[in-house]
């Protein structure tokens, strides 16, 4: 930043605090303001909102900055930022995931646990009133016991039950517990609950195939919760129990149909464990720590993760042609650099020059028919708009047996009515793109630079 603007700034912040925050104030210093915000959002500990602007007021009542200087204020910005650290927990339900397959709560890691209830009749939070209600406070002891050693106050499931979610405690709990500044957690926390979903997608997808497709309807029927919640509370600062924090909730930004087999999570929970665990940290580095290569692969994993759980959905009820434009994006994100025309081609040299080692060569053809033929459709899509809805759309009549919900698993429902072989293909592209995105080996780029520069 240029010194004499900065000095300037700072002494006319001094005699008007308005020119920090005020639009007509603070116009002729605007570039200073944005720069400001864009280092502080590199923090591994920030907020964005009213509280920094109070902070960068306070800070400029001192005259020592219009001599040392920009760095030395960003410094000392950047330890008042740090005082607004808390402790947070994420609370997400996992729709119907069959809590019977659980003996207990599962400890993921060291700040991730998956919490089970204990209370057999759950119809006592969906159909009981709640007035008075002694069952309550025993159901899920597990989870309000762990909630109030983190948080120094009682989970007030009664609150969460009448004014926020009914069904939120019909199926097991996520909670990622992470110290930071509650803005920042509650940014990423809608990252973070949407990769959940798509991460168990993922691994679902992979590993198994319904041996009935039955699907949903061969679930122990709850209803679905439909939000998410961020507590948070001040270390030491105890609430007593009539008056605890009640958080915020927030609704799902994705579809809440949860379509896997539970005991295919369960097979795989270290994988899920893994794969979260890194996406979790990705949200929370330090990007002055890391280079723009690094925070450019970092990036285009953890957000192909998020776009995964999109054309999935879509996917679902059967809108290939925006699948198709996704799926083509996240491909051209991962192996492509503005490349222009005959992306295809480029597209499968450069998978075949960096997956001959780990698939056959049938295998490798395979995979390269299926992106062929998805390129034909995008192509049309994007130059003709028209693809697959146009052509190969199968209708579903009222009785059929199975319907449509956004969120189903996608490619298993077909009946006796199968699948045209180009809707295959986009299966099969799904399943390449999901063994990059959570192989070991990905994975385990991923983490070295993450864990070579951070700590959580």
């Amino acid at each position: 930043m240029d010194y004499n603007k900065f000095k300037e700034f700072s002494k006319v912040a001094q005699e008007n605090a308005k020119v920090t925050y005020n639009l007509t104030e603070s116009k002729p210093y605007e570039d200073i303001i944005d720069e400001i915000y864009k280092d502080v959002s590199k923090f591994k500990y920030h907020t964005l909102d009213g509280r920094l602007q109070n902070i960068i007021i306070d800070l400029l009542r001192d005259k020592k900055y219009e001599l040392e200087g920009y760095n030395v204020f960003l410094r000392d910005l950047e330890l008042e930022l740090k005082k607004l650290i808390v402790p947070n927990i994420i609370l997400l339900p996992i729709n119907f995931i069959k809590s019977s397959k659980f003996n207990t709560k599962l400890s993921l890691n060291e700040y991730i646990n998956l919490f089970i209830p204990n209370d057999k009749n759950l119809k006592v939070l969906t159909t009981t009133k709640l007035d008075n209600n002694k069952n309550l406070d025993k159901f899920n002891e597990d989870l309000s016991i762990y909630f109030k050693q983190k948080l120094k106050c009682k989970l007030n499931k009664e609150h969460i039950i009448i004014t926020k979610d009914r069904n939120f405690f019909n199926y097991p709990i996520l909670t990622i517990f992470i110290k930071n500044v509650d803005y920042r957690v509650e940014k990423e926390a809608k990252r973070i609950t949407e990769a959940v979903y798509s991460i168990l997608r993922m691994i679902d997808f992979i590993k198994r195939e319904e041996d009935y497709g039955w699907g949903l309807l061969d679930n122990d029927w709850q209803s679905p919760a439909h939000t998410y919640t961020v507590y948070y509370n001040e270390d030491n600062y105890f609430q007593n129990s009539n008056n605890g924090y009640d958080g915020l909730s927030y609704r799902f930004n994705f579809s809440h149909f949860l379509d896997i087999d539970t005991d295919c999570l369960i097979a795989n929970i270290k994988l899920f464990s893994s794969i979260l665990d890194t996406f979790i940290k990705s949200c929370f580095i330090d990007s002055r720590d890391f280079s723009s290569t690094e925070l450019n692969t970092i990036n285009k994993w953890s957000n192909a993760i998020l776009l995964f759980n999109t054309a999935f959905e879509f996917a679902s009820i059967e809108k290939y042609d925006s699948c198709i434009l996704i799926l083509s994006s996240i491909l051209e994100s991962l192996f492509l650099k503005n490349v222009g025309r005959n992306k295809s081609e480029k597209l499968k040299e450069k998978i075949n020059n960096n997956f001959s080692d780990f698939y056959e060569k049938e295998e490798l053809e395979d995979i390269n028919k299926a992106i062929t033929s998805v390129y034909k459709f995008r192509n049309k899509i994007m130059h003709e708009g028209r693809g697959y809805e146009c052509e190969f759309l199968v209708p579903r009549g009222i009785n059929s047996y199975q319907g449509i919900y956004r969120g189903m698993k996608p490619f298993y429902y077909e009946g006796s009515v199968p699948y045209y072989p180009e809707i295959i293909d986009i299966m099969i592209v799904f399943k390449f793109i999901i063994e990059i995105l959570i192989r070991d080996k990905s994975i385990n780029d991923i983490k070295t630079i993450i864990d070579k520069n951070s700590e959580f």
